[in-house]
């Protein structure tokens, strides 16, 4: 349905045109400006690497684009976010500044196992969905792990030392999910083959300091490809059944955390991967990516993606059969505040 509105606005910063997405100029605001303009709604839509998404603004409410003079405006902010940028908005020097939204790591990714000797020759599969799975840089360990740091010996094949790196968060993180129930992070029971993720959280670039009570957030695509939501904001602006696949562990007094999920989708534009943000009192916080294996039909390899080829080997996990179910070891690195 094609809806017209006139609105008034001064100094207009709210939208920017999306063809100039971030390289648009303000004007000054030294000058006060009023004007009445008459824009246009008709239902435009926006996506992001082939998937809609959900436009909201700072209170969870739906912002629609709309066009005026041959221009789409949207919300600078509710733009912003969705690439996974801060946008704050200083009103005595009237500043609007994007940022990252946390601060980058550097170095490589993981942390050093405990215990265990490297493996050789070609790493592992677990019994992953049909297709011929891609290679990756860590192995999880072939040892029986019961959810207790103290049952796993884990093993690696790349160097895992260094700081967690930083990726963008996406479009698509939910704040304020909930806590995951004995680490089942698929508990709608989603259809895809069910995985498991382990392995500890480490203070610093070397060695293996635990960081007990850290938080790693964990969400992905179902094995269709879909977020759930297809979207971002915070979990209490959605129903309980709109959220699947998210959720949170703590790690044990090892350091240790776990959880058990199915195997990512792709979606355009992008490879199969498992998004993170890892946090803990005293220290850095850290979102970043587990790139998962690809299959032989997958649109797009790790060798393909951007952000897959920004991190280190270590990202790449690969699985091994753990008591029939495939299984991935990845350590993080937290750097002190």
């Amino acid at each position: 349905m094609l809806k017209k509105w006139t609105t008034g606005y001064k100094g207009f910063v709210t939208g920017v045109v999306l063809t100039a997405v971030l390289t648009v100029p303000f004007t000054s605001f030294a000058d006060a400006v009023q004007k009445k303009i008459t824009v246009t709604y008709n239902n435009i839509k926006v996506t992001m690497n082939g998937q809609a998404v959900s436009l909201k603004d700072a209170n969870g409410n739906t912002v629609e684009p709309f066009a005026y003079n041959g221009s789409v405006y949207l919300p600078l902010r509710t733009l912003a976010e969705t690439l996974g940028m801060d946008v704050t908005y200083t009103n005595s020097t009237q500043t609007v500044a994007l940022t990252n939204s946390t601060t980058s790591g550097t170095g490589g990714a993981g942390g050093t196992p405990p215990t265990g000797t490297p493996p050789t020759g070609s790493p592992p599969t677990g019994n992953l969905p049909s297709g011929t799975p891609g290679t990756g840089g860590s192995t999880g360990g072939t040892t029986n792990t019961t959810g207790t740091s103290a049952a796993s010996s884990d093993q690696t094949a790349v160097d895992d030392t260094g700081l967690t790196v930083q990726v963008t968060q996406g479009p698509y993180y939910v704040t304020g999910t909930n806590p995951l129930t004995n680490g089942v992070l698929n508990y709608d029971n989603l259809e895809g083959t069910k995985i498991k993720v382990k392995g500890y959280v480490y203070a610093g670039a070397t060695g293996t300091k635990p960081v007990a009570g850290a938080k790693v957030e964990i969400w992905h695509a179902d094995s269709s490809g879909n977020y759930h939501p297809n979207s971002n904001g915070a979990a209490s602006n959605y129903e309980t059944d709109e959220i699947s696949l998210r959720g949170y562990v703590l790690t044990d007094a090892n350091g240790y955390y776990e959880y058990t999920t199915i195997y990512p989708g792709e979606y355009e534009g992008r490879t199969r991967h498992i998004h993170t943000n890892t946090t803990a009192t005293g220290y850095t916080g850290v979102i970043t990516q587990l790139i998962i294996p690809s299959l032989a039909d997958d649109k797009m390899a790790a060798s393909e993606d951007n952000i897959a080829q920004s991190l280190p080997a270590y990202n790449k996990v690969v699985f091994t059969d753990v008591d029939g179910v495939p299984t991935a070891t990845y350590n993080y690195r937290l750097a002190a505040k």
